[in-house]
């Protein structure tokens, strides 16, 4: 059985740092969104419908192969979002199960003032990820960013906790 440790939350909660622990961690492979962001961007306009729809058809087609040929536990990355996303969410778990995998989500719980803090973050410049506070403030009050509604799913802080010792948890918490 293959695990997908799906790890969600509002940009800038520390999706990614955390994932780059788990895999120092158990040796799991990182799938970061923004690779299906960026294959999108390189052939549609960010945002319209059609640029959304191969976001979505990458992503799919991306895991069943995973689920289909992959050995060792995957690591996600995700600003899902309630309830547009939560479609995505059961196709990728009815993915999963058809391979006998399982999806374990982990809600990445953090506060305004520390997205805020870290998204002017230069990693985040070099990775082109969003890097502006005013952006991250309008966003914040446009999109609603939570847990995934699921048996499984975790909530960690990422906000108080470091990503090492939050990494460690979900290990313990998944039994990875």
């Amino acid at each position: 059985m293959v695990d997908l440790v799906l790890l969600h939350g509002p940009p800038a909660s520390g999706k990614l740092t955390i994932a780059n622990e788990l895999s120092v961690l158990t040796g799991a492979r990182v799938f970061h969104n923004h690779l299906t962001l960026d294959v999108a961007k390189s052939l549609l306009d960010f945002g319209e419908p059609e640029f959304w729809d191969l976001v979505r058809d990458l992503r799919l087609l991306s895991f069943q192969s995973y689920f289909k040929n992959g050995v060792d536990p995957l690591v996600t990355t995700w600003c899902y979002e309630q309830p547009e996303d939560h479609e995505l969410f059961l196709d990728i778990k009815s993915i999963a199960s058809d391979h006998g995998g399982r999806v374990l989500p982990v809600f990445l719980n953090c506060d305004i003032a520390n997205l805020e803090n870290r998204v002017t973050n230069d990693h985040r410049h070099k990775m082109e990820k969003l890097c502006d506070v005013e952006q991250l403030r309008k966003i914040m009050l446009k999109k609603h960013y939570a847990a995934i509604p699921d048996d499984l799913c975790i909530e960690i802080n990422s906000a108080t906790d470091t990503a090492e010792f939050n990494a460690k948890e979900i290990v313990k918490l998944f039994n990875l």
